[in-house]
């Protein structure tokens, strides 16, 4: 039995140190070098990002809206056909007639339209009563149309209004993707540095299981003690070594985790490198949280209550717009021209400039819906649409209540258990140091010897994952109250 033991603790130790063999050196990596990394390559953070360049674009779409734009056009029509009137004095009539326009159009946020246009025309015909051909006209104008009711005023920047809406929506996006990145690295850093906290106390425990093997082939050597003891001993080993095994495959576990969330995991060389923490996490309960603190700055800063506001005041632009465009529509209209007429281009500027030819137009456009009015309802929808928004904002208020009043809880506990379990592990420490001194003097078995470091190896992987739940409760809670340096370091 006892050789098969001892086999049985080679295997495992040669299995160990194969898997613990290194063909390169150790990544050196930081806390802060493994967020920038992941807040470069995380395609979440990325694609936020490029959400909010492409709501910048929309911004300035709207905004261009409202500026001026050049107009230009040219005209050449031809008409030939039999003659109707005596007085043309010709068997077939024949015209043509050549335009050119200019102009520039102003597009107001009051709704009004605003353009100056240029027209110049040149026409001709074999008609006998034209006394001058060909005969060139020209006209400037100026053209205004403007709403009164409908369309009028600060209802025509709600789709600009909308558009920053979506942008800012964009920044509590990306703002709120960061945070979750750095609370999952900062999580996943923890996790790997308490695992390899975990893998020293377990080899800690082989080391004092193989101390007591010593210990026991000693006495049984010298006839001081039963060669049962050694059996036992050797047992312990197996055992032990088994959990360093364990323990290293949870470290490599945590490692992949943790490349996974940087990009590291993106480069084929670094898929079998170790890592090496210069980082060391928070290893106390620090302190406390201030539950009022926390929740003011959550609901001031919380991304679902910031998305929620920014919709509500989507809905109250929407539900504006349908009420205007439910009104009556009502539209002046204005032209006032110079016109003039000559022979040449010449003749034709000049009585253009004497100003002896003008015209003016006025009018109003009038359009009311008789009986049911698709515009009427949709003003009704977006009313009740708001109302269902502000009730989903009510409702998401009340879960970040509950979610920061929750998350105070847990961190108020792991602290306590992290108290506790320090005092726990002070105490099996004196313990096993009493039970080996007592071995050394014959008065303790290697078997109350290895309970008793069962003992401690217990107590500290509790505190281990005490600490570790805490840190955890910490960075969750700094996530959700937005405080400043996720990282819990030194």
């Amino acid at each position: 039995m006892t050789r098969l033991f001892r086999a049985v603790t080679v295997v495992l130790l040669v299995a160990y140190s194969l898997a613990g063999a290194e063909s390169a050196p150790p990544l050196s990596l930081s806390l802060e070098e493994a967020i920038q990394l992941a807040v470069e390559r995380n395609p979440d953070v990325l694609g936020a990002r490029l959400l909010t360049r492409i709501r910048q674009h929309g911004v300035a779409a709207e905004t261009a809206r409202f500026g001026r734009s050049l107009q230009a056009g040219v005209v050449h029509e031809a008409q030939r056909a039999p003659s109707i009137s005596t007085l043309e004095s010709v068997a077939t009539a024949t015209s043509s007639l050549v335009g050119v326009d200019v102009g520039i159009e102003q597009q107001f946020a009051s709704g009004a339209q605003v353009g100056i246009i240029l027209r110049n025309q040149r026409g001709s015909s074999n008609a006998a009563f034209r006394l001058i051909d060909p005969v060139y006209e020209s006209e400037l104008s100026l053209e205004l149309n403007q709403p009164l009711w409908r369309g009028r005023g600060a209802v025509n920047r709600v789709d600009q209004q909308l558009s920053e809406n979506d942008l800012q929506s964009a920044h509590v996006s990306q703002d709120s993707q960061l945070r979750d990145v750095q609370a999952r690295v900062c999580g996943a850093y923890d996790n790997l540095y308490f695992a390899m906290e975990h893998r020293a106390v377990q080899e800690q425990l082989a080391q004092g299981a193989r101390r007591v093997l010593e210990t026991a082939q000693t006495r049984a050597a010298m006839g001081a003690g039963p060669r049962s003891e050694i059996l036992q001993a050797e047992v312990g080993v197996a055992r032990r070594q088994e959990q360093v095994i364990v323990a290293e495959g949870e470290v490599r576990r945590a490692e992949d985790r943790l490349k996974s969330l940087t990009g590291l995991d993106r480069e084929p060389s670094l898929w079998d490198r170790r890592l090496r923490l210069t980082t060391t996490p928070r290893d106390d309960v620090g302190d406390s949280v201030d539950l009022s603190a926390g929740m003011a700055r959550a609901m001031a800063t919380d991304p679902g209550l910031r998305q929620g506001e920014l919709r509500v005041q989507g809905l109250d632009l929407l539900a504006r717009r349908a009420e205007d465009r439910a009104r009556p529509q009502i539209d002046l209209s204005a032209r006032v021209g110079l016109s003039g007429i000559g022979s040449s281009y010449g003749d034709n500027g000049q009585a253009l400039s004497k100003a002896d030819g003008r015209n003016w137009r006025g009018g109003l456009n009038l359009r009311i819906p008789l009986g049911a009015d698709a515009e009427t309802e949709t003003y009704r929808q977006r009313l009740l649409e708001k109302e269902h928004g502000v009730i989903d904002l009510e409702r998401r208020r009340l879960a970040v209540v509950q979610q920061v009043r929750e998350q105070y809880r847990r961190v108020t506990i792991s602290r306590q258990r992290t108290e506790v379990s320090t005092l726990t592990v002070d105490l099996a420490l004196q313990n096993v140091t009493e039970v080996e001194q007592r071995q050394n003097l014959g008065l303790s078995s290697a078997r109350e010897v290895l309970d008793a470091q069962d003992e401690l190896a217990e107590t500290r992987d509790l505190r281990l994952q005490a600490v570790l739940d805490h840190n955890q409760a910490r960075i969750e809670w700094d996530r959700l109250t937005s405080v400043d340096g996720l990282a819990s370091t030194d």
